[in-house]
């Protein structure tokens, strides 16, 4: 999950609503009302919320054409078997007591205020649409889940997947604990959410359950944008000049690229499998200090410390010299689709050449130039750029290793009533062989290792994890030492 983290004056007027919702329950005798307020619900991007009535749309549906992102994610899922779901997943442990008829309301208040949230996908006249129902109504089962059993959950509902062309992509479901312990546990398809949509979600969820168990009319600020504005906009840019331009720097500079060698520890399977794991690391505390103090010195970045020293690593481990990272990137630079629930992300390649041996603090300086520069050329879909590259495939293979930094997402430690607090489930499955997620907030940092258990052991990763945090540690302590001794 990905974000802008929430400022403490967010917190402060969050307390305040919840201090003004919870009076406004003690006025009514605490019971939450039977059936939704009148229509109207929460102002946002689509239909207000209504009154109860079925599961399923109803009235006119709007019709669209996909986004490209949209397009080139369509195409991957029909890659065959054993390709990796594309779904992102989070979930909150609430504890005390809850009300779960207010909480479906709430969810329902979401999904529409969202149309991605109410979408299907199909193909009509040979292109990509998007259809958005004018009305959904969905339950939130309660499902009991014995100690231990989230893996085994999130298992299940990964491989019980989204059918694309029927709706909805997103589901929430209650998971029962104890008597006065759930788990919200949200999943969502790639397709119609990126990891910054999953955070905005939570934030509205908790707000319209504050509403509606308090008896006030859910409402929130009305988004500027819809799905469908981003989709024509992006398509008129990389159908233009801009499309040329881009297209062309990555042509020269993925000329010669290899992809990084991997310091793997199992022998590669004759059929590869999408199974991994999650190999979660704090980062030594007095490191990560150190490391945003050399970020505000060095007048950069946690995360462009936090790549130059992945690629350290992946150089030590194998001999190479010329590191190649995939790094997603968002398209949520403008301020009208911040909270809009959308797939917004793109990958590019963060080429750093290592050959020269240069000091940590030499690194640091080229790390951040040539990376800004990639990034800065994003607005090109890998599937549109791919076809030019100088050799078939090299994409795909230089994208089997990731980095990327993000801020923790903050999650507000009350709900009313509830104490709450942020779980990630074990997803069972990986999109490469190697990730790894810097993910910090003020003050501590955990370096999170997604791998591929066909060809790593935990051991290994382990061990690789730890040769990064020693990287971290020197490049804190000694910026005049060479990177590759």
């Amino acid at each position: 999950m990905t974000g802008t983290q929430l400022s403490r004056t967010d917190f402060e007027a969050r307390r305040r609503l919840e201090e003004a919702l919870l009076r406004t329950r003690a006025v009514r005798g605490g019971r939450a009302p039977a059936a939704a307020p009148s229509p109207g619900g929460v102002g946002g991007e689509g239909s207000a919320a209504g009154d109860g009535g079925a599961a399923g749309g109803g009235g006119a549906e709007t019709r669209f054409r996909a986004s490209v992102a949209q397009e080139g994610m369509w195409q991957s899922l029909r890659g065959g078997p054993g390709s990796t779901p594309p779904l992102i997943a989070g979930g909150l442990r609430l504890s005390g007591r809850l009300d779960t008829a207010a909480l479906e309301e709430a969810w329902n208040d979401v999904v529409a205020r969202h149309d991605n949230l109410r979408s299907s996908l199909c193909l009509e006249d040979g292109r990509l649409t998007q259809v958005v129902a004018s009305s959904l109504r969905v339950s939130v089962p309660v499902l009991d889940l014995p100690p231990g059993g989230l893996e085994q959950f999130t298992r299940e509902e990964v491989d019980l997947s989204f059918d694309l062309s029927a709706g909805p992509l997103a589901r929430l479901r209650l998971l029962r604990t104890g008597p006065r312990e759930h788990i919200a546990f949200l999943i969502l398809h790639h397709i119609i959410a990126d990891g910054r949509a999953l955070e905005i979600l939570v934030q509205e969820l908790g707000a319209c359950y504050l509403a509606r168990v308090a008896g006030a009319r859910p409402w929130l600020p009305a988004s500027p944008a819809r799905p469908a504005d981003f989709a024509a906009a992006h398509r008129a840019l990389v159908e233009g000049p801009r499309a040329t331009e881009v297209t062309a720097y990555w042509v020269a500079r993925l000329r010669g690229a290899r992809p990084a060698e991997l310091p793997t520890d199992l022998p590669a399977p004759a059929e590869p499998t999408p199974y991994g794991a999650l190999l979660d690391v704090p980062v030594p505390r007095e490191v990560f200090g150190r490391l945003t103090a050399l970020a505000r010195s060095a007048r950069t970045t946690v995360y462009t410390l936090g790549l130059a020293a992945f690629q350290v690593t992946l150089a030590r481990a194998s001999g190479q010299r010329d590191i190649c990272v995939r790094a997603p990137v968002s398209y949520r630079d403008a301020t009208e689709v911040q909270g809009l629930v959308a797939d917004f992300s793109n990958d590019v390649v963060v080429r750093t050449d290592l050959s020269r041996n240069p000091t940590f603090t030499e690194l640091i300086a080229q790390v951040a130039e040539e990376s800004n520069r990639d990034l800065m050329h994003h607005d090109v879909p890998a599937h549109l750029l791919a076809p030019h590259l100088d050799e078939p495939g090299l994409l795909d293979r230089l994208f089997h290793v990731q980095f990327t930094a993000e801020n923790d997402i903050a999650v507000a430690d009350r709900l009313g009533e509830l104490a709450v607090e942020r779980v990630m489930p074990p997803m069972p499955y990986v999109a490469r062989p190697l990730s790894l997620r810097l993910r910090h907030d003020g003050n501590d940092a955990r370096s999170l290792a997604i791998h591929s258990t066909d060809v790593f052991s935990r051991e290994r990763v382990l061990r690789f994890v730890e040769a990064y945090h020693t990287v971290l540690d020197e490049m804190t302590l000694h910026g005049g030492r060479r990177v590759l001794g």
